[in-house]
């Protein structure tokens, strides 16, 4: 735990350390620029969420952050040695090792965009016959219809495969091997839902520029135009959860993990976690052409997208 820059070069820097920073020793070492990090940081945050979102975007050595009352919630043990193990995994890490084997639930994999709406309803109807409260289950399907939506329509538009983005309206269509993949679950004290894509193309400057702009105080947010939004829902995403990991393997897959505790006393807890890798090696994506119309007989236009390994 480093409170001070004295305790950073005291406790020294190497990748096999993390260092523990609050927010004094944050605003410290940012003002000592000839210090270098080379230690994972997990910056701890005793103020609201918005603050620590607005580390992210001057400090790029920050991808960690605890909320304090986290860190008195019973479920940080659990939660450190989840980050702690995909943090020094030297193989791709999987968000979905997060959850336990305590935690019943489903996984599906979807290759059309208009059947999610049918799966949410689905999930929720999973969530309210094993006892998770209204509220939580609102937000996780806000989650789900959010990450799903970004998967099927941002996604293929930020990894250059379609030249524009396609209307809501419209179908798109992943090959079965590329399908996206959902699972939620839950368990007496925490619920879940992870949703993994195949383009890799988020990037950790897109999603800080999105959380950053909404995160202001006076909530005035410009609507985004690439992407046909300003960002309010994965905002809200991360306003809503007790915690959410997003993990990025570039030009791969991108993989996000919202999780949703219990109520403790005290306030609420908050934990996101940013994991963003290169790619050793790259998916080639190809557009196709319209499919037969009996296979998306519900839409006007349907936008196949296969890879083709080269």
């Amino acid at each position: 735990m480093v409170t001070s820059l004295k305790a950073l070069v005291e406790a020294g820097t190497d990748p096999t350390k993390v260092l523990f920073l609050d927010r004094a020793a944050i605003l410290e070492v940012a003002a000592a620029n000839h210090v270098a990090i080379a230690s994972p940081v997990i910056a701890i945050c005793d103020e609201p969420l918005q603050t620590a979102i607005m580390w992210l975007q001057p400090y790029p050595w920050i991808a960690h952050v605890l909320s304090a009352s986290m860190l008195q919630h019973p479920y940080v043990e659990e939660h450190l040695e989840n980050v702690l193990r995909t943090l020094f995994s030297s193989t791709t890490p999987r968000l979905l090792d997060w959850l336990g084997p305590s935690l019943t639930g489903r996984r599906i994999r979807l290759t059309h965009a208009n059947k999610r709406i049918a799966r949410i309803e689905r999930m929720s109807e999973f969530f309210d016959a094993n006892g998770v409260g209204s509220r939580s289950l609102q937000m996780l399907r806000d989650a789900a219809e959010e990450l799903l939506t970004n998967a099927f329509y941002d996604a293929p538009v930020a990894a250059k495969v379609m030249k524009q983005p396609v209307p809501r309206s419209q179908d798109v269509k992943l090959p079965e091997d590329s399908a996206c993949d959902l699972a939620y679950g839950c368990r007496d004290d925490l619920a879940i839902v992870r949703v993994r894509d195949p383009f890799g193309s988020l990037s950790r400057q897109r999603l800080v520029d999105v959380l950053t702009r909404c995160a202001r105080t006076d909530m005035g947010v410009e609507v985004d135009e690439s992407m046909g939004g300003a960002g309010l829902g994965m905002w809200r995403i991360f306003a809503g959860a007790s915690f959410v990991g997003v993990s990025v393997i570039k030009e791969r897959h991108t993989e996000i993990l919202v999780g949703v505790l219990k109520r403790a006393p005290g306030p609420r807890p908050f934990a996101f976690h940013l994991y963003f890798r290169d790619s050793a090696k790259r998916r080639f994506w190809q557009l196709r052409g319209r499919d037969d119309e009996s296979s998306a007989p519900t839409v006007n236009r349907s936008v196949a997208i296969d890879p083709s390994a080269k």
